[in-house]
């Protein structure tokens, strides 16, 4: 399994980060959790439906609510099936997303892998479904670019290599190169409201 590599983060850059991180994912997120949210969204047992996603899991256990969280996995080993080398793909979008994004992006992008895989429940063969999750990807990364999305030019070096661009990464890049906006939180979800585990999009 590959490790889990960590942006070099001054130790107040790294307190801090981990605060604001806390503040957009609330919610249990053991490995009980992602157990159970598993099962129910796939139907199978928990064992069976944990090995679906156990290479990936380590990424956002303890980090990302379940509720949320085993969506994404799901959506990831989608999008990553049709690839020469599905772990390390899957590993590579989830790893940019959870350490190159700021936190109120990561959850944006997160949220809408989930949608993704919401997209995908009607789609009746493999290549639906992951199709339906890309147009969500490529939705949501136009957007953030729009905004000026620090770190956003290395997810869009991942989801080309995945092949999900479809030559729309050199426009976007080319949106990234300019002139970033100040770090506001433009294009993010907003915060999960008490209670509820859920963010206020704006989409």
């Amino acid at each position: 399994m590959p490790r889990i590599l960590r942006r070099p983060r001054s130790p107040t850059e790294r307190h801090q980060r981990a605060a604001e991180w806390a503040r957009w994912f609330t919610g249990d997120s053991s490995i009980a959790a992602y157990r159970r949210e598993l099962a129910q969204l796939t139907g199978l047992g928990a064992d069976l439906a944990w090995e679906l996603v156990s290479d990936l899991a380590p990424l956002l256990l303890e980090r990302v609510p379940a509720k949320l969280g085993a969506q994404v996995l799901l959506a990831t080993v989608t999008l990553a099936a049709a690839q020469p080398k599905p772990r390390e793909a899957g590993w590579a979008l989830l790893a940019t997303v959870t350490e190159e994004l700021t936190p109120a992006h990561a959850r944006t992008v997160l949220e809408t892998l989930a949608l993704g895989w919401q997209a995908s429940s009607t789609a009746l063969t493999s290549t639906q479904r992951r199709q339906a999750i890309e147009r969500e990807l490529r939705r949501v990364i136009r957007r953030l670019a729009a905004s000026g999305a620090a770190g956003l030019d290395a997810l869009v070096a991942v989801v080309a290599v995945l092949g999900i661009s479809e030559g729309d990464d050199s426009a976007i890049l080319e949106s990234i190169e300019g002139p970033h906006r100040e770090q506001g939180q433009e294009g993010a979800a907003q915060p999960p409201q008490p209670g509820t585990g859920k963010a206020e999009d704006e989409r």
